[in-house]
């Protein structure tokens, strides 16, 4: 199949959802796929598409999310990458040492402490930047559903993408990376829980983006059954 007879697909990657492991298969099985992917990194948002070109994208509980992100910063995106922590989120971690320890400080009584916590919110990279950075308002983002052509789960990955690879057309061989280093999965031994006053603090913080990807669960079955080819 000649490149440039392919419709474009771009490929969102929201920041901390799995979209490592997505584009490296991706990436591998560019000349096979029925449109050709379009990769633009973090950046790329759904205002950044044309209207009536095709997009796909993965998201994540936005807690889970937080947690994923919080600790990826905390070893400054290693073993993968190393992205040396920037002088505003030095500060966060010198107080905050686990996402349960930020996310309870939220809600402390005293006043410093919460003024600490948002500042750590605001400073740290992944845990600062909300869905609504990828694509705008609800209701905009609705008026691109035409364009939508997939939506993915991190936690249903593996499943999803068997769904995606029959959409795309890509060989039955075509498979996500298990590789931890090579996917950017999180290493053993860092703290992953949250106790109730932490989660209750987070799901406050992130209520648009909870609402957004419950918007994106409901509408996925739908979206991801179009034009699949039997």
């Amino acid at each position: 199949m000649v490149q440039g007879s392919r419709r474009p697909l771009h490929v969102l990657h929201v920041g901390k959802t799995g979209g490592t492991s997505l584009n490296h298969v991706l990436v591998e099985y560019a000349d096979a796929a029925r449109l050709q992917p379009v990769f633009g990194g973090h950046q790329l948002r759904v205002a950044d598409v044309p209207v009536g070109e095709s997009f796909m994208f993965v998201l994540r509980d936005p807690l889970s999310r937080y947690v994923s992100a919080f600790n990826s910063r905390l070893r400054e995106g290693r073993p993968r990458y190393h992205y040396p922590w920037r002088e505003e989120e030095r500060v966060a971690f010198e107080e905050f040492k686990t996402p349960d320890q930020l996310g309870t400080a939220l809600s402390a009584k005293d006043r410093r402490e919460r003024s600490r916590a948002k500042q750590a919110m605001a400073a740290i990279g992944h845990v600062n930047t909300h869905y609504s950075y990828w694509f705008g308002k609800p209701s905009a983002f609705r008026k691109r559903l035409d364009d939508v052509f997939f939506i993915a789960f991190q936690e249903q990955l593996d499943d999803d993408f068997v769904l995606l690879r029959k959409k795309l057309g890509l060989p039955d061989g075509a498979r996500l990376p298990q590789d931890d280093t090579v996917a950017h999965r999180s290493p053993p031994g860092f703290a992953v829980e949250l106790g109730d006053v932490a989660r209750a603090n987070l799901a406050r913080w992130y209520e648009d983006d909870l609402e957004f990807a419950e918007l994106c669960r409901r509408l996925a079955p739908e979206v991801n059954a179009s034009g699949l080819e039997s």
